[in-house]
């Protein structure tokens, strides 16, 4: 999630058994044969069966010493500075270049309203490895809210037109923090972005977010061993503010099939949706977030099939067209150009009431996609600015209460000052830092 961004930034943006290094997952295996700097597949359909399987995988990008990370970073902050006003003395170091690898592979979406079965799918992500001899751990990152297909990290690009080469907001700062010192980056898309066919993104739908990592942590395993990329066998997650939920939903899941997690951190995280999405519609000063709130309707819809019709949540004009917004084909500030100021202003009264209920089907399934009602083995470290004006830490502060009454080893980090954005920037280095002290 980000801030509404100015028109200039715009227009310049795994039946077999195979061990994944450090994890244990079910996949089916393919033989293929491949060069170091290019995987190409045999074929690219999936089956049910396949998930996990590699199907290909390309350099896209390298950074030869931390001095050209450094640039590539410092690049990305001066493309935003106007906006996002970061300060002058920001935390990132770099210790080592780095060559970034897009990955196709196979996957699995969610059970749609009428199926029998969740239908095989294929997807894309980021695995960026370290130009260095000695073991590395892994960082799976989960990225936040996108609007659009090519705004995933699998993209190593700053700027750029509406097309596959277009911008990346979350990819380029969190491949040079986590690849630039050291660990193994694995990211992926997520349904409906990258190369993705899905017609919209699964948002906030744990399950799919959860597999889409699992299976891309599979898929990495073989391209790491082509590779010939020496592992420490440890595994951390991170997660940035819709990714929080993800990497919570994902380190469930990992430990669900008996794979360790060394430790998991958020930033601006989301885990409670049902609260944080009621927040979020009585909230009349953040623009942002009517955006989000009719990604959660559609998506749910999509999935759930929450509604008959659009008018029978959303107010007139926008039941006309907000679907049409989230085609993963506009820029995010042209989708939030389209919306109201305020959720108030968006929805229809009616369904405003009904969500006073809570029983209503729509905030049940929002409940059943809660990332903070288990009890992770890992350690967990949330952290938080008290200035988030997209995520307020009232909600991270009930979920992280919710965790820990369940046995959960939570430790938060409160920032003061910086905004929703600026808190992921701060945080990232400071994640590098634990990371290092659970290896």
């Amino acid at each position: 999630m980000r801030a509404v961004e100015p028109g200039s930034v715009r227009a310049v943006r795994a039946i077999g058994t195979i061990a994944v290094g450090f994890v244990v997952v079910f996949v089916t295996v393919i033989a293929t044969a491949a060069q170091a700097q290019t995987a190409l597949p045999m074929t690219a359909a999936c089956r049910a069966d396949d998930r996990g399987r590699l199907i290909g995988y390309q350099r896209v990008a390298s950074y030869a010493s931390p001095a050209d990370v450094q640039s590539y970073f410092s690049e990305w902050i001066a493309f935003y500075q106007d906006y996002y006003h970061f300060p002058a003395d920001l935390p990132a170091t770099f210790s080592s270049g780095f060559d970034s690898y897009k990955v196709t592979y196979c996957t699995v979406d969610a059970r749609l309203a009428g199926q029998k079965a969740a239908a095989a799918v294929t997807a894309t992500g980021m695995v960026s490895v370290p130009r260095s001899a000695r073991p590395m751990s892994t960082v799976a990152y989960l990225h936040g809210t996108s609007v659009s297909f090519y705004d995933a990290v699998s993209n190593p690009a700053i700027a750029g037109s509406f097309n596959p080469g277009g911008e990346s907001f979350d990819g380029p700062p969190s491949n040079a923090i986590f690849a630039g010192n050291g660990f193994i980056y694995v990211g992926p898309d997520y349904l409906g972005l990258g190369d993705s066919q899905l017609p919209r993104h699964r948002y906030f739908h744990a399950q799919t977010e959860a597999s889409a990592t699992v299976d891309l942590l599979a898929a990495a395993d073989r391209v790491m061993r082509q590779l010939g990329v020496r592992r420490t066998g440890k595994l951390f997650t991170f997660g940035f503010s819709q990714g929080g939920h993800a990497a919570l939903a994902a380190h469930r899941a990992l430990e669900g099939l008996s794979v360790r997690v060394a430790g998991t951190a958020t930033v601006g995280g989301v885990f409670d949706v049902e609260q944080w999405f009621l927040a979020s519609v009585s909230n009349r000063t953040t623009v942002t977030l009517p955006l989000y709130v009719s990604y959660l309707l559609l998506a749910y819809d999509d999935v759930y099939d929450v509604f008959q019709r659009p008018a029978d949540v959303f107010r007139r004009p926008w039941a006309n067209s907000v679907g049409g917004l989230f085609d993963m084909q506009h820029y995010f500030d042209d989708v939030l150009a389209g919306l109201p100021a305020t959720s108030r202003a968006l929805l229809t009264s009616a369904f405003r009431q009904a969500l006073d209920d809570t029983g209503e089907p729509f905030r049940q399934q929002l409940r059943q996609n809660a990332v903070d009602t288990w009890t992770p083995r890992a350690p967990l470290r949330v952290f938080h600015s008290i200035d988030d004006e997209e995520v307020p830490i009232a909600g991270a502060l009930a979920s992280v209460a919710r965790l820990r009454g369940g046995g959960a080893r939570v430790s938060m980090v409160e920032l003061t000052g910086y905004d929703h954005v600026n808190s992921w920037i701060q945080a990232m280095p400071q994640a590098v830092g634990w990371f290092r002290s659970l290896e």
